[in-house]
């Protein structure tokens, strides 16, 4: 009997062991697996449905006219479904998000517009700052502390803000030709952009309001389908926290674009603001333990019908509700 006993709380202190070493590994394990996978081959072009404004720009980017002077850039045979935007003014032009690394961008920009591009990333994920380096202006938001880290003019992203390495990729570095101060206007001839602070996904994330024609470009920070906030620096706290001043600073009739394909569109994957008080509702839902989640790690937590938030464990018996 007690050999039994014993034998029980030593199996039972391994399992706890192994927990706590999953809960305190589980970012580098969860990164490490997707390395190891490796990333799927491209879709074939024949096999890739567009829409109906969407058309090939070569035989990797598709553009999208939003407007005369407004373009969808995306990666529709990538898995990811990478979109970045060209904003195009009288003068000057700037794009959101250069994408992933796997081709080049800037000779998609140069179809578009022959006016002088500047390039700034949503965030330092990897699909986003793919072709930084081929752009002669990079901005960088003035957010997070990333100025102090500058080094002679260059800025190079950390490991677990690049992400790269699960796709094999290294980590760039680019010279900074500007910061954009929150909250600040950059004209571009005929047409002003504001930057706008948007943590939860990653604590410099920023989004591009374009007020004139209520547009913002926010990156991965919502939209249709997963939203990420399991991720190595993401944090629900701040998720909500923006979602609730986006609520009440932008007009009712914004539309917010995405920076990866939609749940269910073949088009630039853009959300209403309903959007947002979804996931204003639902995050306090899940700060409150009022809603549940699916799966292990990272746990589905339903928003509305095609939003799910895949955060960790949280709630009332979980581990976090605001982590780094």
């Amino acid at each position: 009997m007690r050999r039994t006993l014993r034998a029980a709380i030593v199996i039972g202190g391994v399992l706890v062991v192994l927990v706590g070493a999953f809960y305190v590994f589980r970012a580098p394990l969860l990164l490490k697996a997707i390395e190891l996978a490796g990333a799927p081959p491209l879709t074939e072009l024949e096999a890739v449905a567009l829409g109906e404004k969407e058309v090939w720009a070569d035989d990797f980017y598709t553009v999208e006219r939003l407007d005369a002077d407004t373009f969808a850039i995306s990666e529709p045979r990538y898995f990811r479904d990478v979109y970045s935007y060209l904003i195009v003014g009288e003068r000057e032009a700037l794009l959101i998000d250069s994408g992933s690394p796997l081709r080049d961008i800037s000779s998609i920009v140069a179809q578009l517009t022959d006016r002088p591009v500047s390039v700034i990333a949503t965030h330092l994920h990897f699909d986003h700052v793919g072709n930084h380096t081929r752009f002669e202006k990079v901005l960088m938001p003035d957010v997070a502390g990333l100025r102090g880290r500058t080094r002679d003019g260059k800025f190079v992203p950390e490991d677990l803000e690049h992400l790269g390495r699960v796709e094999g990729y290294a980590i760039p570095g680019w010279d900074v030709g500007g910061w954009w101060t929150v909250g600040a206007e950059v004209d571009l001839g005929g047409r002003s952009l504001t930057l706008l602070a948007t943590p939860g996904h990653t604590p410099d994330s920023i989004s591009i309001w374009d007020r004139s024609r209520n547009r913002l470009f926010m990156g991965d920070y919502a939209g249709d389908g997963e939203i990420y906030a399991f991720l190595p620096n993401s944090s629900l706290g701040a998720y909500l926290e923006t979602t609730e001043r986006l609520l009440s600073d932008l007009p009712p009739e914004t539309l917010l674009f995405a920076a990866h394909g939609g749940a269910d569109t073949k088009a630039a994957p853009s959300v209403g603001m309903q959007n947002l008080a979804d996931l204003r509702d639902g995050l306090r839902a899940m700060r409150d333990g009022r809603l549940t989640g699916t799966g292990f790690w990272p746990r589905a937590y339903p928003i509305n019908r095609n939003t799910d938030v895949l955060a960790d464990w949280i709630g009332p018996g979980g581990l976090s509700w605001d982590f780094e």
